[in-house]
């Protein structure tokens, strides 16, 4: 398949690039990696007038460390992450995570801010212009109704992303560049929640970098998928527990992909797990109840009932892996 005519821009500043997006929102798109983008546009999912490179602006691909925890910028690869020494040393879960991402080829072209930003799927969105033909063009791609849901002017598209759910678990926090300047937010923030609008970027902003808080506690990556490689998660999982002297849970993170329209956090699990000791028993009440509290839609070949189990399962799988670890 071929991509669409398109005018392509080769910014040299961020503020530039600013202008790009913010001039024609609707019409203008953001390349950094290319493999999410290349491939929508070659299905038409999207036809953009306009490519702003991203690769062109200076001083947005580093890793390095801060007193405040770790920056990175946007544009660094998902296979630089995986090679960082740093990263090796202090967050091995990001190494982990990034290594899930496709296969090799994505990992040395896609970027941490393009990752962060991709697009949510769907099996009615995600397809061929021929597939799509057989019937009305859903809501996401312009259209009005919703195909998971039969409903008019609703998006139940699932994100599916590796990364987000691992930083949101670190606390990470990023910053966003636009006409307005520049504001950070937590990550956990930057995704709306909502199919169609899946990010809370305002008119013209970019991902500019991602903060890492200091590590604490210990922090785990689960993914179940049918293939090794070049696969989107059916359900993956990154905990984070952080224990006190006398065993028991003081904090804990537990953030979900591929069940929800973003990265899903399972508050009453969370709540669970806290001030308990990690034994048989109160491992098992918690993976129960995260079963009953993740609510996936059906957007991919797997059944919102297989999910739900697949999210008990791994839950129940990292915290026992976490225990035995001590």
């Amino acid at each position: 398949m071929r991509l669409p005519m398109f005018e392509y821009v080769e910014p040299k500043s961020l503020k530039e690039a600013s202008r790009f997006l913010a001039k024609d929102p609707g019409g203008t798109v953001p390349l950094a990696g290319g493999t999410d983008l290349f491939v929508n546009m070659k299905h038409r999912v999207i036809k953009p007038r306009r490519v702003v490179n991203l690769k062109t602006i200076p001083k947005l691909k580093y890793i390095s460390e801060a007193t405040n925890g770790l920056r990175i910028g946007a544009l660094s690869t998902l296979h630089e992450m995986a090679s960082s020494s740093t990263i090796r040393r202090k967050y091995p879960v990001l190494i982990q995570a990034a290594r899930e991402v496709g296969a090799y080829a994505h990992q040395v072209m896609g970027t941490i801010g393009g990752n962060l930003c991709q697009s949510n799927r769907c099996r009615f969105y995600n397809q061929s212009a021929f597939w799509r033909s057989s019937r009305p063009i859903c809501y996401k791609a312009g259209g009005n109704i919703c195909h998971v849901v039969r409903k008019p002017r609703v998006c139940h598209s699932t994100y599916c992303g590796d990364m987000a759910p691992v930083l949101i678990a670190l606390d990470a926090q990023v910053k966003l560049a636009g006409p307005a300047g520049e504001r950070s937010l937590p990550l956990k923030k930057l995704y709306t929640q909502e199919g169609k609008k899946s990010l809370s970027l305002r008119k013209g902003e970019i991902l500019k970098e991602i903060l890492i808080p200091p590590p604490s506690g210990k922090t785990l990556y689960l993914k179940w998928r049918l293939r090794d490689s070049l696969e989107f998660p059916i359900v993956s999982l990154a905990l984070r527990v952080e224990k006190g002297k006398d065993g028991r849970v003081q904090g804990d993170r537990i953030i979900f992909s591929a069940v929800g329209s973003g990265p899903v956090e399972t508050t009453e699990g969370e709540k669970m797990v806290k001030g308990t000791i990690l034994d048989d028993e109160s491992i098992e009440k918690v993976s129960a109840q995260v079963t009953q509290e993740v609510s996936p839609m059906r957007t991919s070949l797997a059944s919102p009932a297989y999910k739900r189990k697949m999210a008990g399962i791994l839950l129940k799988q990292a915290l026992e892996e976490l225990r035995n670890a001590e």
